[in-house]
């Protein structure tokens, strides 16, 4: 009950992030949960529509945190940690370098391989200072 309460005061759209950006003012918070990028060559489930979600769209939605940000929005992304696979892809660290990076703990129930079910890090990227988020 107390999230149903807390949640008549919100708009949850889901679409294109660029859509979104219509809605900003300086109160507004974003939670982007974007198509992970894969962490290896056979974990590329990120086709939720026929458009891939590449390394462009990953810019591009670096570039449009940038602007909600410049607004004076508040933003908070999840992603996957590309770094935690492979300590030298700093995709991810060197594109979001402006903003507050944390690597939090993961636990994955699904996969083909039993093996590769477990814990792993994925990344939390803010534009808000402090732990209050994380």
């Amino acid at each position: 009950m107390a999230d149903s309460h807390l949640l008549q005061r919100v708009d949850i759209l889901c679409g294109d992030f660029e859509e979104t950006k219509k809605y900003a003012a300086a109160d507004t918070f974003f939670y982007l949960d974007p198509p992970y990028k894969p962490l290896n060559d056979t974990s590329s489930f990120n086709s939720y529509v026929k458009e891939a979600f590449d390394d462009r769209e990953q810019i591009r939605l670096r570039d449009f945190c940038n602007g909600i940000a410049s607004k004076g929005c508040s933003f908070l992304l999840s992603n996957s940690d590309v770094k935690g696979k492979n300590p030298a892809d700093d995709f991810f660290d060197d594109l979001y370098k402006d903003y507050n990076i944390k690597r939090v703990f993961a636990t994955r129930m699904v996969n083909a391989n039993a093996e590769k079910r477990g814990k792993l890090t994925e990344l939390m990227i803010t534009n808000m200072e402090g732990n209050m988020y994380l």
